[in-house]
């Protein structure tokens, strides 16, 4: 299901958005892996997008 998923890491500059939840899952999963850092996903598929409000 297409969607905005915002995935970011606590411990350096990895923030990324993706329209797919398995994706932004998977993302977030092989960086931690690889990193061992902290890693959030945060479903903001329900906020409006800035300056595209009419």
């Amino acid at each position: 299901m297409a969607g905005r998923y915002h995935v970011v890491c606590h411990e350096c500059a990895f923030e990324r958005l993706y329209e797919e939840s398995s994706v932004a899952e998977g993302q977030r999963d092989a960086h931690a892996s690889a990193s061992g850092h902290r890693m959030s996903l945060g479903d903001i598929s329900s906020r409006e997008t800035p300056g595209l409000s009419q």
